[in-house]
């Protein structure tokens, strides 16, 4: 068995902050845009016309899918874990 020697990076320097992943930060400026959106359409049109609600709605939307996106429970874990690996103890099926 072979072993790789990883050498320890030197880290982020203290004047750059650290960067998040593009996904999560494109959605994060999505999550803003809708909501800047949403409040422009309000002071325009009013809280009860349908613009706004529409932009009220996709936000909503958007917040929802943001808490379902970093909600992982341990039943969908392992099944992904099994997907991966099949031959594993852990994924195997047994008949009684």
């Amino acid at each position: 068995m072979a072993y790789i020697t990883i050498a320890p990076s030197a880290g982020p320097s203290l004047s750059t902050p650290p960067q998040k992943p593009s996904s999560e930060s494109t959605f994060e400026t999505r999550l803003k845009a809708a909501l800047e959106h949403a409040r422009r359409l309000t002071e325009m049109h009013g809280a009860r016309s349908i613009d706004a609600a529409i932009a009220w709605e996709t936000v909503e939307e958007l917040q929802t899918a943001k808490a379902r996106q970093h909600r992982v429970t341990p039943t969908v874990a392992f099944a992904r874990y099994c997907a991966e690996h099949p031959h594993t103890r852990e994924a195997r099926i047994y008949d009684v």
